[in-house]
């Protein structure tokens, strides 16, 4: 998290499940003081909350009221909070191979950030804005005035390769390492080494791109979250795997429900059909069942198929199946996460055979979520972007050696996770729409949520408090 106030190893370490809804990222840590006092403030009455206090009548085990999912103060809140404090995931470094390639990544309602390839082969991050008077260089918009060729503006899109970056304003021009290397008609006295782009924090883990947006000197710590993002890249090479294909659904409800979607497979029995045909979803199994099931397993074992999955648990409904080591089961029959079981590309470099399971790790909450498979890997990052707004990308890896068209085709490798986060889309702004009712109060979480449980505790006791 980087401010030492929650544990991750604790909450990490549980069992991540496998859902679009069901990346677990645990339970809180080691109480801290402000998690140990009391949740509510009875002082403050409810017309004169500031952002920053704690609603009369929330109690822990239970959701928040709906003026923090819809209220804009309270997102204000958020967003400094989360920029503040965050490392937030933005994308895979083969998106920028080669010198000059760059994008441009969006947070909140203002900051926009240019991620780009310098000339000696590093990554450097900068604000998307002028030094001059605060134009951005880059931007991607469905204006069509840029594209005319009437008009004299010209700008550079929000991906693309270039060796400079031009602002269209007054042509202050800066190079790959943010210098301002160009301009003109300034005071004698105006020292252009002082006007260059502003860096943000960036970090570079197993081949995905993260960046801090504080302005302190020293961004926050990143040692835990790096630590489980290694450990689970070398298992599978994410760091040399290739974007095999991508796509951005923005979703029309606050960020905290999102996140509260994603860490919980309560909903998934009824709600994502393809996925727990896929996924070993219901962990709550009685000892004869499991017994019954491994029985099954290993028949299916020994029709011809290597498996390992004999003992593991489900992963859904909240459920943890393996905490040390994050990894769930395929149901029989499937070798990796496709809508009929069967391979989508060739199999990842550091795997050798077919394992039937599925690893999960996880960043900081709302930053980023790998799901991995013998054959590729999902990864799903959420960012705010208003109040009623989220982003929410997935790129799917695979093998660097594949080929497309020949060896995976990617609305196969999409397919699965494409159909699942689709569905999650529109259960999220359906609760949106809901918790804006005025009949809309504080409900119990059930036995199978304490992941969005324990997440909404952290947000009343660090991020409202804050």
């Amino acid at each position: 998290m980087g401010n030492g106030r929650v544990n991750r190893r604790a909450f990490t370490k549980a069992s991540v499940a496998a859902g679009a809804a069901a990346v677990a990222l645990g339970r809180l840590g080691a109480e801290t003081p402000a998690a140990k006092s009391p949740a509510a403030s009875a002082a403050t009455p409810a017309g004169e909350r500031s952002p920053g206090a704690v609603p009369q009548g929330w109690r822990e085990g239970t959701t928040i009221p709906g003026e923090y999912y819809v209220d804009p103060r309270h997102y204000e809140n958020d967003e400094r909070f989360l920029a503040e404090r965050f490392w937030l995931l933005v994308d895979h470094q083969s998106r920028i191979p080669k010198a000059g390639d760059y994008f441009v990544f969006e947070y909140g309602r203002g900051e926009n950030v240019i991620i780009l390839r310098n000339d000696s082969g590093g990554i450097n991050a900068f604000h998307n804005v002028c030094r001059h008077r605060g134009s951005r260089l880059c931007r991607d918009d469905d204006d069509p005035r840029p594209g005319d060729r009437r008009l004299s503006v010209n700008q550079l899109g929000a991906s693309g390769n270039t060796p400079l970056f031009r602002c269209p304003y007054h042509a202050w021009t800066y190079d790959l390492e943010g210098r301002l290397v160009q301009t003109y008609g300034m005071p004698k006295d105006f020292d252009p080494s002082k006007s260059g782009l502003i860096p943000v924090h960036l970090k570079v883990i197993q081949g995905h791109i993260f960046v801090n947006l504080s302005r302190k000197p020293e961004p926050p710590d990143f040692k835990e979250d790096g630590d489980y993002l290694e450990t689970f890249g070398a298992q599978y090479g994410l760091a040399k795997l290739k974007v095999a294909a991508r796509r951005f659904y923005p979703v029309r409800a606050n960020w905290k429900l999102a996140i509260e979607n994603f860490l919980e497979c309560y909903h998934c029995g009824p709600s994502h059909k393809s996925l727990v045909t896929t996924h070993n979803w219901d962990y709550s199994l009685s000892p004869e069942q499991r017994a019954r099931r491994n029985r099954e397993v290993i028949a299916w074992e020994g029709n011809g198929t290597t498996t390992h999955a004999a003992g593991q648990g489900g992963m859904g409904m909240g459920g943890a199946a393996d905490p040390e080591y994050l990894i769930g089961e395929l149901n029989p029959g499937f070798l990796t996460g496709s809508l009929d079981g069967k391979p989508v590309a060739p199999l990842l470099p550091t795997i050798k055979d077919w394992t039937h399971r599925t690893g999960i790790t996880t960043t900081s909450w709302s930053t980023g979520y790998w799901q991995a498979y013998d054959d590729h890997v999902m990864v799903a990052r959420f960012t705010p972007r208003d109040v009623a707004l989220t982003d929410c990308e997935i790129f799917w890896l695979v093998n660097p050696g594949a080929i497309e068209g020949k060896d995976y085709r990617p609305e196969n490798v999409m397919a699965l996770w494409d159909i699942t986060i689709r569905e999650d889309i529109w259960i999220v702004e359906n609760n949106h729409l809901g918790v804006m009712s005025r009949a809309y109060g504080p409900g119990r979480y059930a036995t199978h949520e304490d992941y969005p449980a324990g997440f909404i505790k952290w947000y009343m006791t660090e991020v409202v408090k804050a």
